[in-house]
């Protein structure tokens, strides 16, 4: 499933950001924090819990550091 970097979406208890930016945040939250961090957005699936944002900056990762 291919996600937007740029759609506004809500981090839980931080606002309205972008998705990237909302990723950003929710990895470097202390660890009680990040275990609860959740991204709502308008598109399926409407609620992302910490272990599939972590797959996504993973995924992100990969694209953007290429591996010889």
């Amino acid at each position: 499933m291919a996600f937007d970097p740029e759609e506004l979406v809500t981090l839980t208890d931080h606002g309205t950001m972008k998705l990237r930016s909302a990723i950003s945040r929710a990895i470097t939250m202390p660890l009680k924090e990040r275990k609860r961090a959740t991204i709502v957005r308008e598109g399926d699936p409407a609620i992302l819990n910490f272990e599939q944002i972590k797959g996504l900056a993973a995924q992100w990762h990969e694209r953007l550091v290429p591996i010889d």
